[in-house]
């Protein structure tokens, strides 16, 4: 009973570590709006949900938060945190380099990323690594522009130790 206790108060004390990133990110939200027409936007910020298969058995689903900076090229990082419905987890924390398709001058529309970080994942509990390993893929995407600043992208990516991926982010640029 105390050990479903505690490991209650560790899975409750990431969550709010969690939750108190993200608000943390979304006051950038706020200051982005008073700008005036920016000369170059190129931070951008997101937060992200996806759909990973890292086994053949089943789909990993989780969320996480990608930074980045650029424009017609961008770099950046980005972590997820998930798990599939047979109690496996993972946390990927993924370095990435990102070119926009339509040019240089360009921080929307089609581009091609490749992304590479460790990953750390468990078999039977998410708040004990077990395995950690290195990760490297290829993401294809496209940026759609909302406003000045708001932006959403659907993407697709191929890689290992993962088969495949598929999510969207939603985010701001300044």
């Amino acid at each position: 009973m105390s050990r479903n206790i505690a490991n209650f108060s560790e899975k409750s004390a990431f969550l709010r570590i969690f939750v108190f990133c993200l608000m943390l990110l979304m006051t950038g939200f706020v200051f982005a709006q008073g700008e005036e027409e920016p000369v170059r936007q190129a931070f951008f910020a997101s937060a992200l949900a996806e759909t990973i298969g890292y086994s053949r058995e089943s789909a990993a689903f989780g969320g996480g938060l990608a930074l980045g900076w650029g424009t017609g090229s961008a770099f950046g990082v980005r972590f997820l945190f998930a798990a599939d419905p047979e109690s496996f987890f993972f946390m990927e924390f993924l370095f990435f380099m990102r070119f926009y398709i339509q040019g240089s001058d360009y921080n929307t529309g089609p581009f091609a990323q490749f992304n590479a970080g460790p990953v750390l994942y468990s078999l039977d509990k998410p708040e004990r690594s077990g395995y950690g390993q290195l990760s490297a893929g290829l993401t294809a995407g496209w940026r759609f522009p909302f406003g000045q600043f708001w932006f959403v992208e659907p993407a697709l990516r191929v890689g290992y130790p993962y088969i495949w991926g598929g999510g969207v982010c939603a985010g701001f640029r300044y």
